[in-house]
């Protein structure tokens, strides 16, 4: 029993208590660090998951607003275009022109039955799609500038062929 003894004598010694103490502290930080770790690891979990949903929703934000953007551009060339025709002062000839019509709609809607309630509702259209080249969703160049219409054509091919 002597060696028990001895040893238990030994373990006792001011030397060793200081080393259990120290190694109890030890395993008490290292256990709380480890639950540390752990709860940090959680969070860090949560905030990625976080972020991805942030980033998904900042993307379809910036979708959405670089096709309002082209929209606008659009737009804004539209009613440059539409700037820039208005901004050329008409000649002569267009204001001698537009006196003309002014005159024959007069006469037209004095002396044609139903001429004035076809001639309200074609002005109406006209404000309306005026109003949309003011906007800038109809670009002007294309009014100014219109191609042959299928009406103009039969116009056409109408005074071109001989009476009979």
């Amino acid at each position: 029993m002597e060696t028990t003894a001895e040893t238990t004598i030994f373990l006792l010694r001011p030397f060793f208590i200081a080393l259990y103490i120290g190694l109890f502290f030890a395993l008490v930080i290292f256990l709380r660090e480890k639950a540390l770790q752990r709860k940090l690891r959680k969070e860090n979990e949560r905030l990625e998951h976080h972020i991805q949903t942030k980033l998904m929703i900042e993307a379809e934000t910036n979708e959405r607003m670089m096709k309002e953007i082209e929209e606008l551009k659009n737009q804004n060339e539209n009613l440059r275009i539409t700037v820039q025709s208005l901004s050329e002062k008409p000649g002569r000839k267009e204001i001698k022109t537009l006196h003309m019509y002014q005159k024959a709609v007069e006469v037209l809607t004095e002396k044609a039955p139903g001429f004035a309630q076809s001639w309200q509702s074609a002005l109406k259209d006209g404000k309306d799609e005026m109003k949309k080249i003011d906007i800038g969703f109809i670009p002007f160049v294309k009014k100014l500038l219109p191609g042959k219409s299928s009406r103009t054509k039969s116009l056409e091919d109408h005074s071109a062929t001989p009476e009979k």
